[in-house]
């Protein structure tokens, strides 16, 4: 029997390991493939198991990944798809936008499948949008992309496990300040312990003004300081919050990552006549 099958579908079925082991290896061969993919059956592999995952065509998903940190990175309008064809739903997300310029956001809502009520969460434009162009151009789609992982990290993270998507935001401008929340002593600091920080708004705001990957490590070296002052003080940040933030540092990175990559491609392109001799 074939490793690799076609289907009534036109498309091609992988049967067991050998399979998609066999596809990784033809995979790692083509040249049309994402460089940070060619020669690797390794790499090929993972992005096959993940489109196996996600049912879908494993060069089709190969061409919207990017390696990021030693994470495979997928592209937001592949998340959004993914989500759709996890078949964790029933039926489709849906997109209600309100309100205009910075005010507006969008409320997305989708129905999990044994469930009868949706569930839902609402994502503000002034919140998500950065300086990447398509954020002008098409804010309701950006919007849309940003949202449909905002509510398949919370609703279904089963479908998110391992998967980040870079190109959603670009780097805005601004220098990074001090990010540690101010713990000294105040007479507000029974209030403020009572009323705890909003760590993922916190570091939201901060992580858009950083604009280099090395700004990233410095936040993320200043987030674990932030955890151990918690923890010392007996009021540890919880683990859904330890989740919601890790994951903002993780998309920043790919971005900022990502976009470093680009100008360094873009750079090493010198015409031989503007070569020195």
């Amino acid at each position: 029997m074939n490793a690799v099958t076609t289907t009534p579908s036109g498309g091609f079925a992988i049967e067991g390991m050998q399979g998609a082991m066999k596809l990784a290896q033809a995979m790692a061969s083509a040249k049309m493939v994402p460089n940070h993919l060619q020669g690797s059956p390794g790499d090929c592999l993972m992005v096959i198991e993940q489109a196996m995952r996600w049912q879908m065509s494993p060069f089709a998903v190969a061409q919207a990944t990017a390696v990021v940190r030693g994470k495979m990175c997928f592209e937001g309008k592949l998340v959004a798809a993914a989500i759709q064809t996890s078949g964790v739903l029933d039926g489709r997300l849906n997109y209600d936008f309100e309100g205009d310029g910075q005010g507006r956001k969008v409320i997305c809502s989708g129905l999990i499948r044994g469930e009868k009520k949706s569930r839902t969460v609402e994502v503000l434009l002034k919140d998500a949008k950065t300086d990447n162009q398509w954020w002008t151009k098409t804010p309701d789609q950006m919007l849309s992309y940003h949202s449909a992982r905002v509510w398949a990290r919370r609703h279904t993270p089963e479908v998110m496990l391992g998967v980040y998507a870079p190109e959603e935001f670009d780097a805005p401008s601004g220098h990074v300040v001090d990010v540690t929340p101010d713990t000294q002593q105040e007479p507000r600091q029974q209030i403020q312990e009572e009323r705890p920080v909003d760590y993922v708004a916190f570091f939201t705001s901060r992580l858009k003004a950083c604009s280099d990957t090395g700004c990233i490590l410095a936040l993320e070296k200043k987030w674990e300081q932030t955890q151990a002052k918690a923890r010392d003080a007996g009021r540890p940040i919880s683990e859904e919050v330890l989740a919601d933030v890790t994951d903002l540092f993780a998309d920043r990175y790919g971005v900022l990552h990502e976009q470093e990559r680009q100008q360094a491609d873009a750079n090493a392109e010198v015409p031989a006549e503007e070569m020195p001799a």
